[in-house]
């Protein structure tokens, strides 16, 4: 089973994409954002998280035929992309019929740009930058 919060990392790294969750119950689409604010989702992400949650079996990343009610079932994990190393949904028992929601995105893979991430915690990620410089000052002192 795909936990909520791998399906919301498989939602975020794919909204980066310009990928919206199509929202059959609302009949609408949602692509958030900011994705993140301060190293967690933003406000905005967690908006369209709660209208995903209203009816998560009318809600599908466009292009794909699993619903997010799917996604958080016992019978998906979500993996790796062989193609492209994005999230994909896969059955847990069986072979996927679908095919990975780059499949319609002429640009992607794409090696010269940036992949999609996920949030960053700044200052966790400074103190790391700083110990790491601090660690080699010092190797490289001796």
């Amino acid at each position: 089973m795909a936990s909520l919060q791998k399906v919301q990392t498989y939602l975020a790294y794919w909204f980066q994409l310009g990928k919206p969750i199509i929202l059959q119950h609302r009949n609408t689409q949602c692509l958030p954002a900011p994705l993140f604010q301060g190293g967690k989702f933003s406000m905005v992400f967690n908006r369209c998280w709660q209208q995903i949650l209203e009816c998560p079996e009318q809600s599908f990343l466009q292009g794909t035929d699993e619903s997010i009610a799917d996604l958080l079932s016992d019978e998906w994990e979500i993996e790796g992309c062989a193609r492209c190393t994005m999230p994909l949904p896969m059955p847990v028992r069986g072979i996927k019929a679908s095919p990975c929601p780059c499949a319609d995105l002429p640009s992607w893979p794409n090696e010269t740009v940036p992949t999609p991430r996920p949030a960053v915690c700044s200052h966790a990620h400074l103190d790391n930058l700083r110990d790491r410089l601090n660690q080699s000052r010092m190797e490289s002192s001796r």
